[in-house]
């Protein structure tokens, strides 16, 4: 779908789900909408923009699923508390994963919405998700949960991302096509501070059309200062040459 900043948005939901119903009885009609909290483009929905989306869902019979690699961040950021961001919002299913802020390929499946939970035992095998020892994996989970460890990983990766931002900020040709809400920083970078990052050992995934230069840097939970301060000074370095 169309989105902004990464975010789907509720009016361009409802005028594509209405398009794809009033199709030939011959094509697969909408059952569902997937959200991504917080977005690839390191921006998260609002509990506002959730309610939207829920009320265009509810009102075409649609569930509601969040994809929630990054739930963590996005609570941190939003401030709130993980019910008021899922079911409380109206959120069916979440995908609680725990992956990317610090576990190893550990993920729960929430269902706030029971009657769908129903068949997800058969779709889990069916999948191929469930594993040998897998309660070694899982167990992780209760250490993630306890004492508040999940967000104080994701408050700490979001603000090592927000000093990766404020020190790229300040050097001339830097761009930033969206904002930095969590702990992802889509940039463009000038030739030449590419080129002296790259030389350096650094590397980046793109995001968009190559002819944009947008690369995207990912914080950690175990993301320091210091390594922060080291890619902004050897891109501090290179910022004036070539120009």
């Amino acid at each position: 779908m169309p989105s902004v900043d990464g975010k789907i948005i509720a009016g361009e939901l409802a005028r594509m789900v209405d398009e794809a119903v009033a199709r030939p009885a011959t094509e697969v009609t909408p059952r569902a909408v997937s959200i991504t909290q917080g977005t690839e483009a390191s921006t998260v929905y609002t509990l506002a923009d959730v309610r939207a989306i829920v009320e265009v869902a509810r009102a075409r019979r649609l569930w509601v699923h969040m994809d929630g690699a990054r739930l963590a961040n996005a609570v941190a950021r939003l401030g709130g508390t993980p019910a008021e961001v899922t079911w409380k919002a109206g959120v069916d299913v979440l995908s609680f994963g725990a992956t990317k802020n610090g576990a190893l390929t550990a993920e729960a499946v929430v269902f706030f919405n029971r009657e769908l939970a129903q068949t997800m035992r058969y779709r889990r095998r069916r999948g191929g998700h469930l594993f040998s020892k897998m309660r070694f994996l899982s167990v992780q989970l209760d250490a993630f949960i306890k004492n508040g460890l999940w967000l104080r990983n994701a408050r700490h990766a979001n603000a090592m991302a927000q000093r990766v931002r404020e020190g790229l900020a300040k050097i001339p040709g830097v761009r930033f096509p969206s904002p930095t809400e969590i702990n992802l920083v889509l940039v463009a970078l000038p030739q030449p501070i590419w080129d002296g990052l790259v030389a350096e050992g650094y590397s980046f995934s793109r995001r968009g059309a190559l002819k944009e230069g947008v690369i995207r840097i990912a914080c950690a939970f175990d993301t320091t200062e210091e390594a922060v301060d080291a890619l902004l000074d050897t891109a501090r370095r290179y910022a004036g040459r070539g120009a």
